[in-house]
């Protein structure tokens, strides 16, 4: 009977160490995530913010007095914000959680099938909360407050962090292409110079959609006499960052609020709601965007939903710029790997 053989395997010391630095990356990666997001949402606003700071000085205007103008109109609009909208918000849905109770007695006559639930969500809106109850509010309060505390903290951190990149992002940029390949920099520069574009693009874009879509909103809720136009304007602007997605978001709540008042002027929402995305999707953003960013329908619903999972809603939002970069790394690193032809057709899928 022949004797077993024993099979030995090695494993190459050098292969050991690359597995323990990905490890460490991963591990590194996961642990700085809120850092990284904060560092990412600053370098798209010292993006997009960095062109007009070039423009005033080509008008002769010192570089660091078109910065310190820039932060102080970021700044101004977060005052803004924190003490003008944010407090006309809290006031208007106060009002509609005050209101509900008619509110859900008007809808329940509207849509009898959902009564029940309606009148159940009503009845302990009016019922004075418990001790228990009373405690799990104080303790949720004070865990809303401490998240408060710490958002506004992660803002103002983000927009010092924008300004600074303003200061001395180019020379960072440098340094950082100084630790790849000499013959690989001039690629890393090309990637970061269309890089720019594309994300340029975008920010424009999307400040310019989501403030026409907040103004159309309170505009047209505010004519109508709808109750809560500050909140839902605000919530159009928010969600009209997110693609196809968002349009669902911000149309129900405004269709049902103003279906309270009547359904006429319910219908009128709608129909305003749809013909702004129209032509948003098919007028406003082929001229803001240009050919900046080529990304198919199916393409942005799949990163949404990929972002959404990973992330949350900030993920949704953030990944869209990510992979309208990625058409540049294909063409820039991976044209001479890919077979031939395959760039050309995946741009003209995009185009498409």
């Amino acid at each position: 009977m022949p004797a077993a053989q024993s099979t030995e395997i090695r494993i190459p010391f050098a292969t050991l160490l690359k597995v323990a630095a990905f490890a460490l990356l991963v591990i590194c990666v996961i642990k700085l995530w809120p850092v990284i997001v904060m560092v990412f949402v600053a370098t798209l606003i010292a993006v997009v913010i960095d062109p007009a700071v070039a423009w005033l000085e080509k008008h002769h205007v010192r570089r660091g007095f078109g910065i310190a103008l820039a932060a102080i109109i970021l700044f101004g609009i977060l005052a803004a914000f924190a003490f003008v909208i944010l407090p006309a918000v809290a006031s208007q849905v106060s009002d509609l959680v005050n209101q509900f109770p008619q509110i859900a007695h008007r809808l329940g006559s509207m849509f009898p099938p959902v009564a029940p639930l309606l009148n159940h969500w009503a009845a302990r809106v009016k019922r004075p909360p418990s001790a228990k109850e009373m405690e799990a509010l104080l303790v949720r309060g004070s865990s809303a407050g401490l998240y408060a505390v710490e958002g506004i903290t992660m803002v103002i951190l983000v927009l010092v962090l924008a300004i600074y990149l303003l200061i001395e992002g180019r020379r960072a940029i440098e340094w950082i292409i100084s630790f790849a390949p000499a013959k690989q920099r001039q690629r890393w520069r090309t990637l970061v110079g269309e890089g720019n574009v594309v994300l340029v693009a975008y920010m424009r874009g999307q400040a310019i959609t989501c403030c026409l879509c907040g103004g159309v909103v309170f505009t047209t809720l505010a004519l109508l006499h709808v109750p809560g136009a500050v909140a839902l304007a605000v919530l159009a602007f928010v969600a009209d960052l997110l693609p196809v997605v968002g349009t669902i978001v911000m149309t129900i709540p405004a269709v049902l609020i103003a279906l309270l008042v009547s359904p006429l002027k319910a219908a009128i929402v709608l129909a305003v709601y749809a013909a702004y995305h129209v032509i948003e999707s098919y007028v406003i953003i082929p001229r803001v965007y240009g050919n900046a960013m080529k990304l198919s329908t199916l393409t942005v619903l799949i990163a949404i939903t990929v972002g959404g999972v990973l992330q949350g809603a900030i993920g949704a939002i953030l990944i869209l710029p990510v992979v309208a970069l990625y058409p540049i790394v294909e063409r820039v690193f991976l044209r001479e790997k890919l077979p031939e032809g395959t760039v050309e057709r995946h741009e003209a899928i995009e185009e498409s």
